[in-house]
C-alpha cells in the first residue's frame, strides 16, 4: 500500500525523511479517515504524508498540499464533485440548453407516449393505431405554424425520433428549424418491486449506449419518468430512495453523453390523501432527489426539473382553491429546490387543460407576489394539450381532421403560455399568434417604415390630386403632338437620306478644320500687326484727303469700265497665257502713255458726231 500511496504523491513530497514518516504516522492515527475502509486508509495516509512533509519545511508551498488534495479527489471520487469530469465546453453547451429550455412564457410539448398509449387513445376516438396515423398526427402538432411562440422544446419517444414529415425530413431536424429544441424518453417500463406497490423504471444498464444513437440522430436532452404513489403506507422509504437514486444516476449518464438530463420524480393523484400530506412527501422525494444528484456528482446548472404539481389526492373530501394550491407548490420549491436549476415544468398529471392553466397561472402569481425565486416555472403538458385534440377525432370515420385539430392547438397553447407568465384570465382567451416568431420578429421591425410611409401617404394623394388637371391636359395634347410628330417624320426620313451626303461634305471639310487649327497663330500675328494698324490710323485722314482728291479721276474710270469689261471678255482667251505675264505686266507699263491717249477718244467721237461724220 505504501508503495501504492508513493506512486501518487506528488514529487516534492516522495523524499520524506524517517522524521516525517513518524510525524505522518501520527497524523494517520488521528486522522477521523483511519475508521473507513481501504479507500479511507489510503487517503488517511496521503494526508498525512503530505501535512508531515508541510510541517517538516515551514516554507513548504501550499500547491503540493492542493496537488495531494486532488489525487484524493480522484481516489476515492468524493461526492458533490459537481461535474468535474466534464469539460468546461460541455459545461457550456448542457447550460445553453437549459436557458432555450427555460425561456419564459414557453413550455414543452411532451409527446413522448409510446405505441401503445397512444394506440389506446386513438382506440377510444375511432382512429386505426397505424405508424402513419401517428406520424402524420405528430406532424401536425411539431409543424403547425405559430408554435415556436409558445414552445421552447418537445420530448419525442423513440420511435418519432427516427420519423420524417412530409418533406422528408427529420422530426428533430423540423423542430429545430422552428427554434424548438427536440429531446427524448429513454426509460423503458415501469417495473413492480417484487413483495411492495412500489414501482420502478428500467432502462439504465443500456441508457448510455442509447443516449449516444439519440442525439446522433439529433436529440438535445433526455426525460427520465420515476412514478410514486401517495397510499396509507407509501411510498416507502426504500422505493423513494431507489428511484431518486436511479434518476441521479440516469442524469450522469446523460451529461456525459452530452444531453441534458430532466428528471421527472412523478406523485401520481390517486388517492384521498389531503394537501398538507401531499406536501410532506413531496418535500421528502425533492430532498432526496437532489441529494442523490449532489452525492453522485451532477453537474446540477445542467439540468431541468420536470415535477407535479403539487395537489390533494383525487378522493380527497376537502376542497382546496387555486391559490391554496400555489402557495403549497411554492412552499416546497423554496425548501428544496436547488437555485443551481434553472427552470422547473409541471406536468399536467391527468388534469384538463382548466385545472391545469389556473394552476400555473395562480402560481406564477404568488412567485411575483413572494419574490425571491429565480427559477422559470412553466409547463410540460401531454394530456392537458391532447385530450380536447383526440376529442375532435371523434364521429369523424377513423379520419383525422389535422386542420381542426391545428387551430385548437395553437388555441390552447396560447392559454398555457399566458398562464405561465401569469396573465391568463379564465373566460377570455388570448389572442393567438398563428404566424412563425421570426417572421413576427421581421414584421415588427418593418412597422416604423410602414407608419411613416401610411403617414406620406395623405401627402402624396394631395400631390397626385393637385397633378391630375395637368394630367389631363397633357393628355389632351398628346393627339396634336403626335399630329405634329407624324408631320415631321417625313422631314427626318429626308434628314436620313441626306446623313450620307452630309458625312462626305464633314470629310472634305476636314481640311477646312485643319486651317482652324491655325487660326490662333495668325490671331497672334494680328496681335503683332496691331502697332501698324495704329500707324495707320493715323495716316487715313491723309488718305481720306487724297482720296477726295482722286473721285474726279474714279468717275471717270467708271465710266470706262464697260468698255473694259467688253475688252476683258475679248481677252479671256488670253489669260491661257499667265505664264507670260511678267513680260506682258512689263510691256503694259509701256504702254501705259499710250492708254492716257485713249482718254481722248470720246472727245474725239463726239466732235465727229458733231460733224455729222461716222465714227
Amino acid at each position: 500500500m505504501d508503495a501504492f500511496v508513493a506512486s501518487r504523491l506528488p514529487a516534492a513530497t516522495t523524499s520524506s525523511t524517517p522524521q516525517h514518516a513518524a510525524t505522518a504516522a501520527t497524523h494517520l492515527r488521528q486522522s477521523p479517515l483511519r475508521q473507513g475502509g481501504t479507500a479511507s486508509l489510503t487517503a488517511g495516509v496521503l494526508l498525512a504524508l503530505c501535512s508531515a512533509r508541510g510541517a517538516g519545511r515551514p516554507n513548504h508551498p501550499r500547491a503540493a498540499r492542493r496537488r495531494a488534495e486532488k489525487v484524493v479527489r480522484h481516489m476515492c471520487h468524493r461526492n458533490c464533485h459537481g461535474g468535474e469530469h466534464l469539460s468546461p465546453e460541455r459545461k457550456r453547451e448542457l447550460e445553453a440548453i437549459c436557458e432555450k429550455i427555460a425561456t419564459p412564457g414557453k413550455g414543452i410539448t411532451a409527446t413522448d407516449e409510446g405505441p401503445g398509449t397512444i394506440g389506446d387513445r386513438f382506440e377510444k376516438v375511432g382512429v386505426e393505431n397505424t405508424e402513419e396515423h401517428r406520424r402524420i398526427y405528430r406532424q401536425m402538432l411539431y409543424e403547425t405554424p405559430g408554435i415556436n411562440n409558445y414552445l421552447s422544446a418537445a420530448i419525442l419517444d423513440p420511435e418519432t425520433m427516427y420519423q420524417k414529415d412530409d418533406e422528408g425530413v427529420p422530426f428533430p431536424e423540423a423542430l429545430e428549424k422552428r427554434g424548438i429544441i427536440p429531446g427524448v424518453k429513454p426509460h423503458l417500463k415501469v417495473y413492480e418491486l417484487p413483495g411492495t406497490k412500489d414501482t420502478v423504471m428500467q432502462g439504465l444498464d443500456s441508457l448510455a449506449v442509447r443516449c449516444r444513437e439519440y442525439k446522433a440522430a439529433g436529440a438535445k436532452f433526455a426525460k427520465w419518468r420515476s412514478p410514486l404513489q401517495i397510499s396509507r403506507f407509501g411510498p416507502t422509504k426504500m422505493a423513494i430512495e431507489a428511484n431518486m437514486n436511479d434518476l441521479a444516476r440516469y442524469a450522469l449518464i446523460c451529461q456525459d453523453e452530452g444531453l441534458v438530463p430532466i428528471v421527472e420524480p412523478d406523485i401520481v393523484m390517486k388517492g384521498d390523501h389531503d394537501l398538507e400530506t401531499a406536501v410532506a412527501v413531496n418535500v421528502e422525494v425533492q430532498a432526496t432527489l437532489y441529494k442523490a444528484m449532489l452525492d453522485h456528482g451532477v453537474y446540477m446548472e445542467g439540468t431541468i426539473l420536470k415535477t407535479n404539481l403539487v395537489n390533494p389526492g383525487l378522493s380527497c373530501d376537502h376542497d382546496y382553491s387555486v391559490e391554496e394550491i400555489a402557495v403549497a407548490n411554492m412552499m416546497v420549491l423554496r425548501r428544496v429546490m436547488p437555485t443551481a436549476i434553472r427552470g422547473v415544468n409541471f406536468l399536467s398529471g391527468g388534469q384538463s387543460l382548466e385545472g391545469a392553466a389556473a394552476r400555473l397561472n395562480a402560481l406564477n402569481k404568488v412567485k411575483k407576489r413572494l419574490g425571491r425565486m429565480p427559477w422559470n416555472i412553466s409547463f410540460s403538458w401531454s394530456w392537458a394539450l391532447q385530450a380536447p385534440l383526440l376529442n375532435i377525432c371523434k364521429g369523424q370515420g377513423g379520419k383525422i381532421p389535422l386542420k381542426e385539430m391545428s387551430e385548437l392547438y395553437l388555441q390552447e397553447l396560447a392559454i398555457a403560455s399566458a398562464a405561465a407568465q401569469g396573465t391568463y384570465q379564465e373566460g377570455f382567451p388570448p389572442d393567438v399568434i398563428r404566424e412563425d416568431e421570426k417572421k413576427d420578429a421581421e414584421a415588427k421591425k418593418d412597422e416604423p417604415k410602414k407608419e411613416e410611409e401610411k403617414k406620406e401617404e395623405p401627402k402624396k394623394d394631395a400631390e397626385a390630386k393637385k397633378e391630375e388637371p395637368k394630367k389631363e391636359e397633357e393628355k389632351k395634347e398628346e393627339p396634336k403632338k403626335d399630329a405634329e410628330a407624324k408631320k415631321e417624320e417625313p422631314k427626318k426620313e429626308d434628314e436620313k437620306k441626306k446623313e450620307p451626303k452630309k458625312d462626305a461634305e464633314a470629310k472634305k471639310e476636314e481640311p477646312k478644320n485643319e486651317e482652324k487649327k491655325e487660326e490662333p497663330k495668325k490671331d497672334a500675328e494680328a496681335k503683332k500687326d496691331e502697332p501698324k494698324n495704329e500707324e495707320e490710323k493715323k495716316e487715313e485722314p491723309k488718305k481720306d484727303a487724297e482720296a477726295k482728291k482722286d473721285e474726279p479721276k474714279k468717275e471717270e474710270e467708271k465710266k470706262e469700265e464697260p468698255k473694259k469689261d467688253a475688252e476683258a471678255k475679248k481677252e479671256e482667251p488670253k489669260k491661257e497665257e499667265k505664264k507670260e505675264e511678267p513680260k506682258k505686266d512689263a510691256e503694259a507699263k509701256k504702254e501705259e502713255p499710250k492708254k492716257e491717249e485713249k482718254k481722248e477718244e470720246p472727245k474725239k467721237d463726239a466732235e465727229t458726231q458733231k460733224e455729222g461724220v461716222p465714227a
